[in-house]
């Protein structure tokens, strides 16, 4: 999971179709304008070296013309064997989307208000 939200927040595209399993994985990505700030992983579920599912629940927060919106989602992965060595492919998620008020705790962990500190970026 970090992993793909570091792949957002760079943009590296392929990356996040090589990790998506593929019959959920779309045929492209269009750009975004996303700055993202944060990412908080909220629970785990299986996902172990011997399990072929896991489930992780997180909340990515980003910013898009100084709004702030957190996306907090429930995705599972499954557990392929490529080439010898096993990865985890992202398949699909629960999710929804709620806004930063200017006031809140900025996500990216500075302690300063949103208002303060990401909003403006």
């Amino acid at each position: 999971m970090r992993s793909r939200y570091t792949a957002y927040v760079l943009n590296r595209h392929e990356y996040l179709l090589a990790t998506w399993y593929p019959s959920t994985r779309p045929a492209t990505l269009g750009g975004t304008s996303l700055h993202w700030i944060g990412l908080e992983i909220v629970h785990t579920e299986q996902g172990g070296e011997q399990d072929s599912n896991g489930i992780v629940e997180f909340i990515a927060s980003y910013v898009q013309r100084g709004k702030g919106t957190r996306l907090h989602e429930r995705s599972r992965f499954v557990r392929e064997s490529m080439q010898g060595e096993h990865h985890w492919l992202y398949v699909d998620g629960d999710c929804r989307v709620s806004d930063i008020a200017r006031n809140d705790a900025c996500p990216c962990g500075s302690g300063k208000k949103f208002k303060r500190c990401c909003m403006g970026v």
